[in-house]
């Protein structure tokens, strides 16, 4: 929009996409106001080949004598004979299997590997290395993810990129999009994807050349059940995700961009943005360029109005008496930095202490707020407090039993995905692309899932916790578990259900008749700390009142929250 106000006359605008959930609102994005006028081409009936396995691996922990110098930094270890110069380990069986399964199908081709983590990202680099070394091989395993130097990130890129030799790269989403890395033999998913079309973004890398079919290979590790194993492991809920996204992702679906998010961190950047390119503006030509425009359509004039107030406040902006706005003070230092014009925060991460033991650090970008229960190091956790400033999260060990395999972390998974797991459980066909193993343990889950009576049942107690059963995204979950918390009901969003800690069914009963009496739902009833929703980079300015409705309107489904709270009560 101010390329074209600029100019002075309207520009064309073409957008370009693999993942679109939803043409129409592509169109009204790419062109505000006029989304119907917008021409949409269809390419997908071009098709193309794939191949695709999920393969289930059942985990067990055992010990292992290793070298003193192959010890990880992470494992748990016994001292020996230092004489010996061995150590034991404790390895996970499944961890070492798909190791050796990436060294026997990647080696001598070029492929994209993605885990969950960084930490698993040096892992399965780390042992693939050591297997290129015991056979006397050049290593081929490269790592890429955003705790790296650049310069190391470009060494990947490069042997990706050259054809010389193979190169497989071990990474983060970092490789996802964006960057040239020549033709990809195969992409390997390692866990449940952060969405389908993070998964759909992935596997474009792979398949490029005329004649190559695109190669999907997802992996999922599950626990060994025993009398005391989770819901979670016992509904196999990793693997179960992962089945339910690849058929979402053979039916060509992928998820629709949320409506009616504020964006007000971007609105302050583009704000700035106009006043260093035009050396000053009124408060209405920021109005007409970025709202009236319906860039930002869904900020009320009483938003920006207070918006504008608190960037004075703070010296960011400064107001002549004829009404033009220029940089202040530090508004001068902010527009003047080199990071300036980027729009989004580079995604920090807070340490997590208990007892004033720092456990270890981790993003933060889901709701978070006292009372909150977590699961970090294979324990569960519960924040005692918040240092936003400091980055810190102040935890205490929480009595909620031993954690699930899967901590459901990956990514915010949307309603339609919950809603096909279930059907997945609840189903009887053959899903030809499962191995023998990810069968066996689907059908476990499926097993459970019916002696349990769970297509009826929406509560039930697990140890001393109720698991609340929605079904519905973690936009939704996430609300619910905040409006409950706000209750004095400790609660947590584990994935497909809420852990409601230390409560009988009448309480839990007795909350949900509350929220589901009132008439509608606001931010306010969520109680939540306007210093604890920092999360985009020019949050930090935002009156408090908008910081939390941007934070809400992006992460958050207060409405569906309401409505689930109903169908709770409905149905029990």
């Amino acid at each position: 929009m101010r390329i074209e106000l600029a100019a002075g006359h309207t520009i064309p605008r073409v957008g370009l996409s693999a993942t679109l959930g939803d043409k129409l609102l592509a169109a009204e994005f790419l062109r505000p106001g006029s989304g119907m006028k917008v021409r949409t081409i269809d390419a997908a009936g071009e098709g193309y080949d794939l191949k695709l396995i999920v393969k289930g691996y059942a985990d067990e922990w055992i010990d292992e004598e290793v070298p003193d110098d192959e010890v990880g930094e992470s494992s748990s270890y016994l001292n020996t004979d230092p004489k010996e110069q061995l150590q034991k380990q404790s390895v996970s069986v499944a961890k070492l299997a798909i190791a050796k399964y990436l060294y026997t199908q990647l080696r001598g081709t070029n492929n994209l590997v993605f885990p969950n983590s960084r930490s698993q990202v040096e892992y399965y680099a780390d042992q693939l290395r050591r297997q290129c070394e015991r056979n006397g091989v050049p290593n081929e395993f490269w790592t890429h993810h955003g705790s790296l130097s650049r310069e190391l990130r470009e060494e990947s890129e490069t042997a990706l990129k050259a054809g010389v030799t193979a190169a497989t790269a071990i990474c983060t989403n970092t490789l996802e999009l964006g960057i040239d890395i020549g033709n990809i033999k195969s992409v390997v998913q390692i866990g449940p994807p952060p969405s389908v079309a993070s998964l759909r973004q992935r596997l474009g890398r792979s398949g490029r050349r005329p004649g190559e079919s695109a190669i999907l290979r997802c992996l999922s590790i599950e626990k060994k059940l025993t009398a005391k194993s989770s819901f979670s492991d016992q509904i196999r809920e990793g693997l179960l995700q992962t089945t339910a996204m690849v058929r979402l992702l053979l039916e060509q679906w992928v998820e629709p961009p949320r409506k009616g998010a504020l964006h007000a961190s971007t609105l302050v950047q583009q704000a700035l943005s106009v006043i260093a390119q035009k050396g000053g503006a009124t408060a209405e030509e920021l109005w007409t360029v970025l709202l009236r425009s319906k860039t930002f359509e869904n900020i009320s004039p009483e938003e920006f109005a207070s918006l504008l107030r608190e960037l004075g406040a703070r010296d960011i902006l400064q107001q002549e008496r004829a009404g033009l706005l220029l940089p202040g003070v530090l508004g001068e230092k902010l527009i003047n930095h080199y990071d300036f014009y980027s729009a989004f925060a580079s995604g920090e991460e807070f340490r997590l202490l208990a007892e004033g033991r720092v456990l270890g650090s981790l993003p933060i970008d889901r709701p978070l707020t006292i009372g909150q229960c977590l699961i970090f190091g294979g324990r569960r956790w519960r924040v005692r407090d918040v240092d936003a400033k400091g980055k810190v999260i102040f935890v205490a060990a929480d009595r909620g039993g031993s954690p699930p395999a899967f901590d459901g972390g990956a990514g915010s998974v949307n309603d339609r995905v919950r809603q096909e797991m279930r059907g997945v459980l609840a189903g009887s066909d053959t899903l030809a692309f499962l191995d023998v193993k990810a069968v066996e343990l689907l059908d476990e889950a499926k097993l459970y899932f019916r002696t349990r009576g769970l297509g009826q049942k929406q509560w039930f107690m697990e140890g001393n916790s109720l698991l609340v059963l929605t079904w519905r995204g973690d936009w939704t979950n996430d609300a619910l578990a905040l409006l409950l918390t706000a209750k004095g009901l400790a609660t947590s969003n584990e994935g497909i259900a809420l852990r409601v800690s230390s409560v009988d069914q009448l309480k839990l009963k007795s909350v949900l008749e509350e929220i589901a009496a009132l008439p509608q739902i606001s931010i306010e009833d969520l109680r939540l700390k306007p210093e604890h929703v920092i999360r985009e980079k020019w949050d930090w300015v935002l009156p408090d009142s908008l910081r939390l409705a941007s934070f809400a309107s992006s992460v958050l489904d207060i409405k569906g929250a309401h409505t689930t709270a109903q169908e709770l009560l409905t149905d029990n």
